[in-house]
């Protein structure tokens, strides 16, 4: 087949982006049919007289998207997916968000807290407390490398309960991890590193960014004790995003061993490890996992944290915390920045936590999402038995199942749909498509009522049956 896209040099949108706008339209007009194979990247490149990486990006990004799939050897392939989420006439309109949201019931997706899960009265006291006895700091701009109320509590915060060594020069705050490792991946462009291998599957919401950034995205499989070390040395990269605590969305924890081999690996090469360190405390069995940060001896581990998922997603904190010469790197450039992130918010988490309110907060969280789960995996196994096999049961907000079904995954989003009930599948963050596999689908119950888990479930287990 041909692709004949429209690239125009002389405009500011990367050519990337727009070969990648090209080939979506293509597909949303069904103009290039579904498990329809596309160019191999050589021959793009030499049809288009572009680069390979160029081809490579939006390939990327389509696949990270769900749009393609990739079979090695083989190639990149169309996706089938549900055409009724687009109009007819070939124009593209996605269903109106709103209207969307309130058609759902059962909402098992990561996007919402339980009202009973935070306090707001209680922020708003601490909020207040910046507002009335602090109010002289918010005449001053935010610092760009974030407060230092707020970086002291963050780093005494994460040695007692991460083991994590670093002081307050190292930190940076940021309004959400994205924010973050925009900074990062300019950091690592100055150090000639243009590739990140990332666990696969893993957080779209990274992949993005270094798409974005025009990295060349390495996807490396996940094993049973962590990353695939052997591939990840063949992929010749310097760079790793992991989430060894509590990988997303497998929920598989790194072991000592593998945590050991992959800082050598770092070390051997040059290389630095982002370790997400997400969610690491809503671990409902067993002893808290030490921070790989806390092995990390060389200066080789990038650490990221963040408050959303513990608080509320509408406060947006994050942090990063550099090692010496990537800091050092920074440091030289820093004023280049804008701090995002509300200084009154800062200023209050900061009191928040000195005070031990926050973690009395996780106290609190821990034993509500530990009857949660408690809750979920009884009723899966009492509605569903040995049609799933359960996963990502120790940590964590959700549940992966893999279900014994003829029926793929797209068809159980949408039958699922169909009853009010909003899930999604484990394709949605992997870039290489097992399609032969059995569908492994995702259930958050972070936002969801405890009371509905079981009608809900008894609904989803007369889908699978």
């Amino acid at each position: 087949m041909y692709l004949i896209p429209n690239l125009d040099l002389n405009i500011s949108k990367p050519l990337y982006v727009q070969l990648y706008e090209y080939i979506k339209q293509e597909i949303l007009s069904e103009r290039i049919e579904q498990n329809e194979k596309l160019p191999s990247i050589r021959q793009l490149s030499k049809n288009l007289d572009i680069s390979r990486t160029t081809i490579e990006n939006a390939y990327q990004q389509l696949l990270v998207e769900g749009y393609l799939y990739s079979i090695p050897q083989k190639g990149y392939f169309v996706s089938s997916f549900d055409k009724t989420f687009f109009c007819n006439n070939n124009k593209i309109e996605c269903i109106n968000e709103e209207k969307m949201h309130n058609n759902i019931k059962y909402d098992f997706t990561n996007e919402y807290v339980e009202k009973h899960n935070f306090d707001f009265n209680l922020w708003r006291k601490y909020m207040n407390k910046v507002l009335s006895y602090e109010s002289e700091k918010l005449y001053k701009a935010t610092n760009v490398q974030g407060e230092i109320e707020l970086r002291q509590e963050i780093v005494k915060y994460v040695r007692r309960s991460r083991g994590v060594n670093a002081d307050i020069h190292q930190v940076i705050i940021g309004s959400g991890v994205q924010y973050l490792l925009n900074i990062l991946t300019t950091l690592m462009k100055r150090m000639n590193i243009k590739e990140c291998a990332f666990e696969d599957p893993g957080f779209n919401r990274a992949k993005n960014i270094f798409i974005n950034n025009n990295f060349n995205i390495l996807p490396i499989p996940i094993k049973e004790n962590g990353i695939d070390l052997q591939k990840l040395g063949e992929s010749k990269a310097k760079l790793c995003y992991v989430s060894p605590s509590h990988q997303f969305p497998t929920g598989i924890v790194m072991s000592v061993d593998q945590r050991i081999k992959l800082l050598k690996w770092a070390s051997q090469n040059d290389g630095y490890i982002i370790e997400d360190d997400y969610n690491s405390e809503l671990r409902y069995y067993g002893k808290p996992i030490p921070s790989m940060q806390s092995f990390d001896k060389n200066g080789r581990v990038i650490y990221l944290g963040s408050f959303s998922t513990l608080l509320v997603p509408s406060i947006r904190i994050s942090y990063m915390i550099l090692p010496t010469k990537l800091n050092n790197l920074y440091q030289e450039n820093k004023n280049t920045y804008i701090q995002t992130t509300s200084k009154t918010e800062q200023l209050a988490l900061a009191v928040f936590m000195k005070e031990g309110m926050f973690e009395k907060h996780i106290r609190k969280l821990k034993k509500n999402y530990a009857k949660k789960n408690l809750i979920m995996l009884n009723t899966v196994k009492k509605y569903m038995g040995n049609t799933v096999e359960i996963g990502g049961t120790d940590s964590g907000l959700h549940l992966l199942l893999k279900i014994n079904t003829n029926l793929s995954e797209e068809e159980i989003i949408e039958k699922a749909y169909k009853k009010n009930i909003q899930v999604c599948g484990i394709s949605k963050y992997t870039i290489y498509k097992k399609i032969k596999n059995k569908p492994i689908i995702i259930l958050s119950y972070r936002g969801i009522n405890s009371n509905d888990i079981e009608e809900a479930i008894t609904l989803l287990s007369k889908i699978f049956r």
